[in-house]
C-alpha cells in the first residue's frame, strides 16, 4: 500500500515530520530512539509475548516497538498488517481509552489492525495471548500455535511428535 500525506490528511492525520518510506508506513523518526529504550526496558508482559513468539516458530516476522505515524506499537508485522498492543494499568481510565481509540483509528486509516491484549492474560499464558492475536485480526492459526496455547507445552516442552504406526 502506498500511503501519502493527502490521504492521511483527509483523515484527519497530522503528517508533519513524518517519513514515508517506500513500503513500510510512515513514521516519525524522532521514535525511533524513543523506541529502542523501549526495546531495552520491556515490560515483563512484552518479555514473555516476545519470547512465546520467537519460541512458537509461527513464520511471520513481528518486531518490537516500531514506530508508526507518531506512535510506538508494541508489536507489529508488516506481513499481516497487525499491530499487538499489550494493555497494562496505564491504559485505564477515559483520557487512555480516548487516546487508544485515537491510535486504533489512526492505524485503521493506514490498513493496520490493531489487537489490544490485557498484559495480565500475556502473563499467565503467553501462547493463548498470541492465539488471540490471529483470532481477533482473522488471520488463520499456525496449526503448530494451535497446540502451544493448549497448554501442552508445558507437557512437552521440546514438542509432540507423534509416533508413526
Amino acid at each position: 500500500m502506498i500511503y501519502s500525506q493527502e490521504l492521511l490528511r483527509s483523515k484527519g492525520i497530522e503528517t508533519s515530520g513524518l517519513v514515508f518510506p517506500a513500503d513500510f508506513p510512515p513514521y516519525d523518526p524522532h521514535l525511533v530512539e524513543v523506541a529502542r529504550r523501549l526495546r531495552n526496558e520491556s515490560t515483563k508482559a512484552e518479555v514473555y509475548f516476545w519470547k512465546a513468539l520467537k519460541n512458537s516458530k509461527i513464520g511471520y516476522k513481528f518486531v518490537r516497538q516500531k514506530p508508526i505515524l507518531h506512535y510506538i506499537a508494541d508489536f507489529y508485522c508488516h506481513e499481516l498488517k497487525v499491530a499487538v498492543e499489550i494493555d497494562g494499568s496505564s491504559h485505564d481510565g477515559e483520557t487512555a481509552a480516548s487516546r487508544d481509540q485515537k491510535r486504533d483509528d489512526d492505524f485503521m486509516v493506514l490498513g493496520i489492525r490493531v489487537v489490544r491484549i490485557d498484559d495480565a492474560l500475556v502473563k499467565r499464558n503467553p501462547y493463548a495471548a498470541l492465539q488471540q492475536v490471529f483470532v481477533s485480526s482473522g488471520v488463520p492459526m499456525p496449526p503448530q500455535l494451535q497446540f502451544l496455547a493448549t497448554g501442552q507445552e508445558r507437557l512437552f516442552p521440546q514438542g509432540y511428535i507423534p509416533r508413526n504406526r
